[in-house]
């Protein structure tokens, strides 16, 4: 009996330690990693201290309750689908004179221009509400480039900057994303370890730029049509739009939209996972509503803008404003030399403006004098040494989009403005013929006296000779005025006047003179019909 029991005591304690050893061995391979902050590996998008709160069912029920349009809310143009839309409303032209010999004619046309837009340019100060991942009100307030921020408690986010070579780096993940600063870190540390390791190995942000080109008519078409909206811009960078074609000088803009790189928060996994698992469906309810419906900044673009002003008194409405700064920024396709162009670049006035990240401009004129014409004149002023991405020219917050927090759809916000343009020109009058038909036996002569356009200067023309059995078809010069005709005819050796000068001022249809003679050798001069 003794020695059955003391086997019995070796096995327990064989199985005891093997127990253990197992108990042991499980927990070490169910123990989770350490969470990684401002940086790692992805977590797949999933804000696990949003999903554990207790509320979550509550709050994604709230959030899916709300009715809201956001083309309502929003001011979405219906544009078939493009970005814009211009209608002609009015098409009129109106002619003056002549005065002097010259003719005014002026086409007036009244546009309305519809845009919509799902990117929005950073123009104004927003530090602390736009930023990757920050959660705000997608209401109204968004259209002026400053929306509202949500300031409820928020679960860890994680974000992506897509620098090439940056590889898991280039994953973000924020403890505190409501925080702009913990935001900004993050994205810092990021950077930097692309600065010394990608960058180092070769790697170049991928070039990225957009540019828009349009003539300006007023300051919000003009920043509607270059992407630039006039509503989003304040102090400095707000005049720089203040600039209108008239009938004296036109004003043109060339704008570059210089895209270093961009980071773009994942999308949630469900509306209620952003918020902190402390957050309760009565401070959702309290802080949004289906007029004040929740969104988050999806992404935020960096880099820099550049707008190439131009300032001409070429007045010609057959040259397209447009068509020659692409031409000078070398992106209309066309590398052939246009010596239109180039004359009026010569003499036109250029300024390139630069938008910063605090919203502040910084204009320089530029002297075209120094710099090379033909096609791309100015792609180095544009370009520089500051088009790419490094440590010492890291860019700045450019542009921004939103999407709404219940389905994640893409914020699109609609902008309208009437807009008038009016081209103005000048022409000299164009005259109708004088035809002479000399069916005499003498040698006839005629000639204009006149006054040049816009002068009382009197000009006395040259002789048209007919000679017997010969007509001849004249008209004065365009723009003459007090307009006069004078006749002769030869006799013998000598010209004389044939019956008095003529006067017309302008001669608006055409004049025809049939010269006869009779048997006893007197000259007539008689107006007939043209028919």
């Amino acid at each position: 009996m003794k020695t059955i029991i003391q086997k019995i005591n070796v096995w327990s304690i064989l199985v005891m330690a093997m127990t253990l050893s197992i108990t042991v061995s499980c927990s070490t391979e169910e123990s989770p990693e350490p969470p990684t902050e401002n940086g790692g590996e992805n977590n797949g998008g999933e804000n696990s201290g949003g999903e554990n709160n207790n509320n979550l069912e509550e709050i994604n029920s709230t959030i899916a309750s709300l009715t809201y349009s956001p083309d309502e809310l929003l001011n979405v143009q219906d544009t078939g689908g493009a970005p814009s839309e211009r209608i002609l409303n009015n098409d009129n032209t109106t002619n003056t004179g002549p005065t002097q010999g010259q003719l005014f004619e002026c086409r007036t046309q009244d546009y309305s221009l519809e845009s919509n837009f799902e990117d929005v340019a950073i123009l104004r100060p927003t530090n602390g509400v736009v930023f990757p991942g920050a959660l705000v009100i997608g209401n109204e307030g968004m259209l002026d480039g400053a929306p509202d921020p949500l300031t409820l408690d928020r679960s860890p986010a994680t974000l992506r900057l897509d620098l090439p070579g940056i590889g898991a780096q280039g994953t973000i993940v924020v403890d505190d994303p409501s925080s702009n600063s913990a935001v900004q870190t993050g994205i810092d540390n990021a950077l930097e370890w692309w600065n010394a390791n990608a960058y180092q190995e070769g790697y170049v942000n991928a070039s990225n730029s957009t540019y828009q080109a349009s003539t300006s008519y007023s300051s919000k078409q003009f920043s509607l049509d270059v992407g630039l909206n006039l509503e989003w811009a304040t102090g400095s960078l707000a005049s720089q739009f203040n600039y209108e074609s008239n009938t004296e000088k036109r004003y043109a803009g060339l704008v570059f939209k210089q895209v270093f790189y961009t980071v773009t928060m994942d999308t949630p996994s469900s509306p209620g996972s952003v918020f902190d698992s402390s957050v309760t469906n009565a401070q959702v309810q309290n802080a949004i509503g289906s007029a004040t419906p929740p969104a988050y900044v999806s992404s935020v673009s960096y880099g820099r803008i550049i707008m190439v002003r131009m300032e001409t008194t070429n007045m010609s409405t057959s040259i397209d404003l447009d068509a020659v700064l692409e031409y000078a920024g070398g992106v209309s396709g066309v590398g052939t030399v246009n010596s239109t162009y180039d004359a009026i670049l010569k003499t036109s006035n250029i300024t390139v403006v630069t938008i910063g990240g605090n919203a502040e401009a910084a204009s320089e004129a530029i002297n075209l004098a120094d710099i090379e014409s033909g096609f791309g004149s100015l792609n180095s002023v544009i370009t520089g040494e500051n088009a790419v991405y490094s440590r010492d020219n890291p860019g700045v917050p450019i542009a921004y989009t939103i999407r709404y927090l219940k389905d994640n759809s893409l914020a699109k916000m609609g902008y309208t403005t009437d807009y008038r343009v009016e081209n103005c020109q000048t022409f000299n009058y164009d005259h109708e013929s004088v035809d002479v038909d000399n069916n005499s036996i003498f040698d006839v002569r005629y000639r204009f006296v006149y006054k040049n356009p816009g002068t009382n200067n009197t000009v006395i023309g040259s002789y048209n000779v007919v000679n017997n059995g010969q007509r001849s078809v004249k008209s004065p010069p365009n723009g003459a005025h007090d307009v006069e005709v004078e006749f002769q005819f030869q006799d013998a050796f000598v010209w004389r006047a044939l019956g008095s000068p003529r006067s017309y001022n302008y001669i608006s249809s055409q004049k025809c003179f049939e010269v006869t003679n009779n048997l006893i050798l007197q000259i007539f001069l008689t107006p007939i019909s043209c028919n």
